[in-house]
């Protein structure tokens, strides 16, 4: 049986946004038309593993796959292109409320032009994988755990309906009066590190939030470097992890030696305390759970 083709597969979060996913979706299926470019919908409107969503070989795409939605959506759908070997371009059109991956990599669309779905303009990032006992999840910005999971938690259990992005910092702010510290070891073939964190984060790329406020200002850290950076704040007493906490993400590597850091292709971490994760602003497993980058780097159309 000949295979469907199809120009774009769309994967719209109508979740995510407030109605804002189906309103840009609208829009992107009257240029496509408009334009004679064939495409099909899958919609998600409950919640859904999106990178599980099985690919039955009959469909073939020939120029994009286009993820409206947020953060989450972002990282399921690159689950999904290469759970099912896809081998065309990722397409992002944020609809989410912070939008971190969209700000990092500068794709957000002005005056919803969709024009450059026609230019093949490619921008390749490096694909990160945390492998935790039961599940595998990707990412492009990173993981976290401690501080960078519990405002993150903070924010999507209290905040985050009613202060919209503003609630990354004031549940930021909250939790920097609770800091706890977490036994860890960090290792790989080349080092192993035990100690006791308040905060570590395991960045592929430098993320951005509200467009122009880093998390962590470094320019040294790259998408497409086939490295990742782990940065943690060990924990002495509360005035220092305080101190440390605040400078990373204000000043970032100009932290006076508070901030240490870790870099390779690959780490696992372990703690014997139950300790969650987030990845890519999302609430994920709990550790152990081994880190690495994919030897493939992913396609964005921009």
């Amino acid at each position: 049986m000949a295979r469907e083709q199809f120009d774009f597969q769309i994967i719209a979060n109508l979740l995510s946004g407030k109605g804002e996913a189906k309103k840009e979706l609208k829009k992107l299926e009257d240029f496509l038309k408009s334009n004679g470019q064939s495409y099909r919908v899958t919609l998600i409107d409950a919640p859904t593993p999106i990178s599980k969503i099985p690919e039955d070989g009959r469909v073939g795409i020939k120029k994009g796959v286009v993820c409206i939605g947020g953060d989450g959506t972002v990282s399921e759908t690159i689950g999904y292109v290469l759970n099912n070997k896809i081998e065309v371009p990722i397409v992002i059109i944020p609809t989410g409320t912070a939008n971190i991956i969209a700000a990092t990599l500068k794709l957000g669309l002005k005056n919803d032009n969709f024009d450059f779905l026609l230019k093949e303009n490619v921008k390749e990032i490096d694909v990160g994988v945390a492998e935790y006992l039961d599940e595998k999840d990707y990412f492009f910005l990173g993981l976290g755990l401690g501080f960078e999971e519990n405002f993150l938690r903070l924010t999507k259990e209290k905040f985050k309906k009613k202060l919209g992005v503003f609630s990354y910092i004031f549940a930021a702010l909250s939790e920097l009066l609770a800091l706890k510290k977490i036994p860890l070891v960090i290792q790989n073939s080349a080092v192993q590190i035990k100690t006791q964190v308040c905060l570590l984060t395991v960045l592929n790329l430098q993320p951005v939030i509200l467009a122009h406020f880093p998390l962590f200002k470094n320019e040294e850290i790259k998408g497409d470097d086939g490295i990742l950076d782990i940065y943690f704040v060990e924990y002495q007493n509360f005035f220092q992890a305080f101190l440390a906490t605040l400078l990373f993400h204000i000043f970032g590597r100009m932290n006076f030696g508070l901030v240490k850091k870790v870099s390779g292709k690959e780490f696992s971490l372990e703690s014997p305390a139950l300790v969650p994760t987030q990845i890519d602003g999302e609430l994920r497993g709990k550790l152990p759970v081994k880190i690495s980058l994919l030897e493939k780097r992913a396609k964005f159309l921009v």
